[in-house]
């Protein structure tokens, strides 16, 4: 039987990328503000999410945390989802709504395009009853499956309580949450929204620096199957405060970010700081390549 712990984010990626620079594409619109986006992308370790790879199809590292999203893109046929329409799935009982299934088509010949791309899936645990639902994350033994059946494919798990509730998320107030920011790849806390798990995998990864475009923007966010007009809850903004309390001068922004801006004194990048050869770059994705010997 197959080792299936190699498919977890393990020792062997802690500071893999120490003194590299992470350059990571969200879903807001200051994506489009950015110059020469072609020629970022082929000079740095680009990271991207969810809908996002179809937009950018040659990126480095895709990480995506939401089980409908993650079906798409791991699925090869088409399958059936139900609408979920609210209430709560916990780990010994629930209570929810949902209408009629929708029909979804596989993509998973996009993520086999390139063959290098390092796909990262963040799990839970539990609930594992919303596989056939519009909500909530990936189960990990669905995600071992499909660790096996699409090579470079890792897996993280975000946390959940005993009941199965998303808690304690990343917030100041918190201690817990920032001393054990990033620490444990089976225990990444909970934030909201994707960038807190792409934020924490990449500082388990031990990068020197990350530049991020789409973050907190004001405006559509193009993360979704079409457009949506994105509003940051309480958590959302909690978290936002964290990733820059722990990251510090090291996490800056490109573009954009206007509503991170009205929380924390978030620090804007130049393109200086960007890779300008993909040396670097190429030196990690065959380190990615070669992670568990």
């Amino acid at each position: 039987m197959e080792d299936i712990n190699k498919f977890y984010i393990n020792d062997n990626w802690k500071n893999i990328a120490k003194s590299h620079t992470a350059f990571c594409i969200l879903g807001g619109p200051s994506v489009n503000k950015v110059k020469n986006l072609k020629k970022i992308i082929k000079n740095n370790f680009t990271i991207t999410v969810n809908n996002n790879l179809r937009l950018f199809p040659n990126i480095d590292l895709y990480i995506t945390g939401d089980n409908s999203i993650t079906r798409e893109y791991f699925e090869e046929k088409e399958f059936c989802l139900y609408k979920f329409d609210g209430g709560k799935l916990l780990k010994t009982q629930s209570a929810f709504n949902y209408s009629k299934p929708t029909w979804i088509k596989g993509k998973r010949n996009l993520l086999l395009q390139n063959p290098n791309l390092i796909k990262i899936i963040g799990c839970n645990e539990f609930p594992i009853y919303n596989y056939s639902f519009t909500t909530g994350q990936l189960s990990t033994h669905h995600g071992e499956e499909y660790c096996k059946i699409t090579p470079n494919t890792y897996l993280c798990v975000e946390y959940r309580n005993e009941q199965g509730e998303s808690w304690p998320i990343l917030s100041p107030s918190i201690e817990e949450t920032i001393t054990n920011y990033g620490v444990n790849p089976l225990k990444f806390y909970p934030g909201g929204n994707i960038s807190s798990l792409v934020f924490q995998i990449l500082h388990y990864m031990g990068f020197s620096k990350l530049i991020v475009i789409g973050y907190g923007d004001k405006g559509e966010s193009s993360g979704y199957n079409k457009p949506t007009q994105f509003t940051w809850s309480q958590e959302e903004i909690h978290s936002a405060v964290t990733h820059n309390n722990v990251w510090g001068d090291k996490l800056k922004y490109l573009h954009g970010s206007e509503i991170i801006q009205e929380y924390c004194d978030f620090k804007q990048a130049s393109y200086d700081e960007l890779e300008t050869t993909p040396l670097k770059k190429n030196q990690l994705i065959n380190k990615l390549l070669k992670i568990n010997g």
